[in-house]
């Protein structure tokens, strides 16, 4: 079973441990696409984290947490709810 973590106990990781996890462990949500990344989102232990990935160099560049409001206001296009009416 895996141990939920903190946003702090998260931090404290290396990167490719926080990566590794996310990538296990996490449930991927949805995409963008920004210039040259490829970026992810995931729903990982209680928070939501993005995966920025660059295709080019097959590396990852970053890996970010997201507030809530982050998530919306970068998302919103993509999320639908219209099965919620009706």
């Amino acid at each position: 079973m895996n141990r939920i973590l903190s946003i702090d106990d998260f931090l404290s990781l290396p990167k490719p441990e926080r990566v590794h996890r996310v990538l296990t462990q996490g449930c991927e949500l949805m995409h963008r696409i920004l210039k040259k990344h490829t970026i992810k989102l995931f729903k990982f232990s209680g928070f939501f984290v993005e995966i920025w990935y660059l295709p080019s160099s097959n590396k990852i560049d970053k890996i970010r947490i997201m507030d809530i409001e982050e998530v919306l206001h970068l998302y919103e296009n993509e999320i639908d709810i219209s099965d919620l009416y009706k």
